[in-house]
């Protein structure tokens, strides 16, 4: 059977599908107890958990600090800048 030229015959479709995971993420970086960490350009984060404990200073790429109120294990969607944390608080940098 013949096809007309473009519907099977001589051009075919581009079959490689890209995926785009909007709000997926690939790396992550614990800053322990009792630390103080500035992330650099090689760990620009995107998100942040709080794994454990209460006790930590936040400060947003964009400004402010984020000192009480956050719920442990909950995922942030907030570029930092800066994180402070006390003994026993444990905070995951997500890129």
């Amino acid at each position: 059977m013949a096809y007309p030229t473009g519907s099977r015959g001589g051009n075919f479709v581009n079959r490689v599908k890209t995926i785009d995971r909007p709000n997926s993420y690939k790396e992550t970086f614990e800053v322990g107890a009792s630390t103080t960490y500035e992330p650099t350009g090689s760990f620009k984060n995107t998100a942040f958990i709080i794994e454990a404990g209460s006790g930590y200073t936040l400060s947003p790429a964009e400004g402010g600090d984020l000192t009480a109120g956050l719920v442990t294990g909950q995922l942030y969607p907030i570029a930092l800048k800066k994180v402070v944390t006390t003994g026993g608080t444990v905070i995951k940098l997500i890129k």
